[in-house]
């Protein structure tokens, strides 16, 4: 009987082939054991009990289980993501239900909770889609015979409040620029505003990535850290990954930031463009855009 243990909890979890309550032959797991022992006798309880198939799970558990089986497949940012909308706006409202008795009545009353919080329609739709998710989980291990998620559908779009696009002309920027004194910072401005790359993905260059008049885009730099270093993430999607090419002054720019690289001891093509051995921190970014808007005169 196949059991597993997740590298990363050390928990263990079973997964077996039995009739749902239906009739219909699953695939069912579940993990949370401390011992492949435990785990072993579960599966041959499961197995032996066709009412455990789904009346007596409840969400909490079912969320336990799919943090089991997402943990490795998600990464390390949108597990976090993930886990954050379940244990502060989804799990509360449905932890102690059985699965089978989340009712269309049910949903539709959760969704009328999360709409009192005032999220906008983006986010609504998010956490519409990660019960959507677990419920297809359910479905695909847990026996449950229809998604009631899927088919109450997502929030109602709100009348949301479209805020006007902030951006710089050609005249504001070059105000700006002109009294960015410090090299690293004016090179990394002036590449963020010739070439439209993301943040994220500008302090991710290095000079690895730096061509003759062109820039390779393949990763991204997370803001946040994970053992006090920053995490790089591939794009997310393969459109992302791509070429972006450079006119002569921003190579001429990119050039002369290179020059004052090599004084520092060790340099070699694997320094961040935008920082050196550490690439800028996103915070110090913040406050110096906004000390030289401020000596500028124009807007953030």
């Amino acid at each position: 009987m196949p059991v597993y243990q997740n590298k990363i909890t050390k928990l263990w979890k079973y997964r077996v082939y039995a009739n749902d309550i239906y009739g219909v032959r699953r695939q069912f797991e579940k993990g949370g054991f401390k011992t492949k022992k435990e785990a072993l006798k579960a599966a041959n309880d499961f197995i032996n009990d066709d009412n455990s198939r789904i009346t007596d799970i409840t969400f909490e558990e079912l969320w336990n289980n799919y943090k089991d089986y997402i943990v490795l497949k998600q990464k390390k940012q949108s597990y976090r993501k993930t886990v954050s909308k379940f244990n502060n706006h989804i799990l509360p409202y449905f932890k102690n239900y059985k699965v089978i008795n989340i009712t269309a009545s049910v949903y539709t009353k959760w969704q009328s909770e999360i709409e009192k919080k005032g999220f906008k329609h983006k986010y609504n739709s998010s956490l519409h889609g990660s019960v959507v998710t677990i419920l297809n989980y359910a479905i695909k291990f847990h026996g449950l015979k229809e998604n009631i998620a899927s088919k109450i559908g997502n929030f109602k779009r709100k009348n949301d409040l479209v805020s006007n696009v902030n951006f710089w002309t050609l005249d504001e920027y070059q105000k700006f620029i002109y009294v960015v004194d410090d090299i690293v910072y004016k090179t990394f401005f002036e590449t963020l505003y010739y070439t439209g790359l993301r943040q994220g993905e500008c302090l991710a260059l290095t000079w690895n990535d730096f061509k003759d008049d062109y820039l390779d885009i393949y990763k991204t730099i997370s803001k946040e850290k994970e053992d006090g270093k920053y995490i790089i993430n591939p794009p997310k999607t393969i459109k992302s990954t791509r070429t972006v090419s450079i006119d002569k002054e921003l190579i001429k720019s990119l050039n002369k930031l290179k020059l004052y690289y090599q004084n520092f001891v060790g340099f070699n093509d694997n320094f961040y463009i935008f920082g050196g051995i550490n690439p800028l921190a996103p915070t110090t970014i913040g406050r110096k855009r906004d000390k030289y808007c401020k000596i500028a005169n124009v807007k953030k």
